[in-house]
């Protein structure tokens, strides 16, 4: 184990994972949690509890996938890194005072504004003329390279290659992936006005490290799938050899599947038995979408699960390879 002890010096919180296990804690963020008196091994059991996950790698999972969280007293901002074999996290405490300014000037449209011209920029100074370019139909990614024709003030102009346009039957959203002397930055933006293979695209923010590699291909449905479990149907969202989402309408139906470690997936022809595991709620202004589970299965249904998805890709792409022809 690396010495990390320079890092109780600051005045953030640290917590570093190796192979998703935590490897150390500072002081700091101890202290903001109050259990600054307690050994790392039982700090990293109270804040597994405190964040009211099950376990450790369930803990490492959460910080992944959240920004921040809420102690009843505090809220603390996620940041997050990864050096050689650790994944870092850092953590700053966001007083009242600041959040209801941040909560104010959320409501100003012109901080959006700012952020598109700061990426319009970025492009301008670093003459940036071909960018990595990622859409989503029904779950299977289209990545290739488009071309920069043009930087407007808060907006940029690429040529894509003609099959990403069915993507936008489902969703404006894109991804750049932008290469600089300075590093790499991925940026999540909306399209929002297309010309044949021409992409104007605007309301930019920078996505979370890695967000554009998908691990393993997941595929929508092409009919209505039910889940069972507990005595309830549920509609399945999607679905990969690693995880399942699961839609939901309501507050009471998360907590409810939160619960839940097995279900039944009814799939085409065949009932498979899937173990669960909770990854993450997905919400839109504040709406709930969806709940997504990491899975598990015995030999025999994961490789029906594996058939269905090849055959269920391949459906995908021959609907891509036929759009607009």
């Amino acid at each position: 184990m690396k010495d990390f002890s320079i890092f109780n010096i600051l005045p953030t919180g640290v917590m570093i994972f190796k192979n998703q296990k935590v490897e150390f804690i500072n002081q700091h963020i101890l202290d903001v949690l109050s259990i600054g008196y307690f050994s790392t091994k039982n700090a990293v059991e109270l804040i597994v509890k405190i964040l009211d996950v099950k376990d450790e790698q369930d803990l490492f999972l959460f910080l992944i996938n959240h920004d921040y969280f809420d102690t009843r007293t505090k809220r603390i901002q996620i940041e997050h890194s990864r050096y050689e074999d650790y994944d870092v996290f850092t953590f700053a405490r966001i007083n009242d005072s600041i959040a209801q300014k941040v909560h104010l000037d959320g409501a100003n449209a012109s901080k959006k504004a700012d952020i598109d011209e700061k990426v319009a920029k970025l492009f301008k100074l670093n003459n940036v003329k071909k960018v990595k370019v990622m859409t989503l139909y029904k779950g299977v990614p289209l990545k290739n390279y488009g071309k920069i024709i043009r930087v407007n003030m808060d907006s940029i102009e690429v040529i894509v290659e003609p099959k990403h346009r069915i993507s936008l039957l489902e969703r404006s959203d894109i991804l750049l992936i932008v290469n600089t002397k300075k590093g790499t930055s991925v940026l999540h933006g909306e399209v929002v006005k297309s010309d044949k293979n021409v992409f104007t695209i605007k309301n930019f923010y920078l996505s979370k490290e890695d967000v554009h590699l998908r691990d393993g291909l997941r595929v929508k449905l092409s009919r209505s799938t039910i889940a069972k479990t507990g005595g309830r149907e549920f509609e399945v969202y999607d679905v990969s050899m690693k995880g399942i989402s699961i839609k939901i309408n309501s507050s009471e139906e998360e907590e409810f599947l939160k619960e839940r470690k097995f279900l039944k997936l009814f799939l085409e022809e065949s009932e498979l038995h899937l173990n669960l595991k909770y990854l993450k709620t997905v919400s839109d202004n504040g709406n709930i979408l969806k709940i997504v589970f990491l899975i598990s299965a015995n030999s025999e249904d994961s490789s029906k699960l594996n058939q269905f998805i090849v055959k269920r890709q391949n459906e995908i792409l021959r609907e891509i390879h036929e759009y607009d022809e």
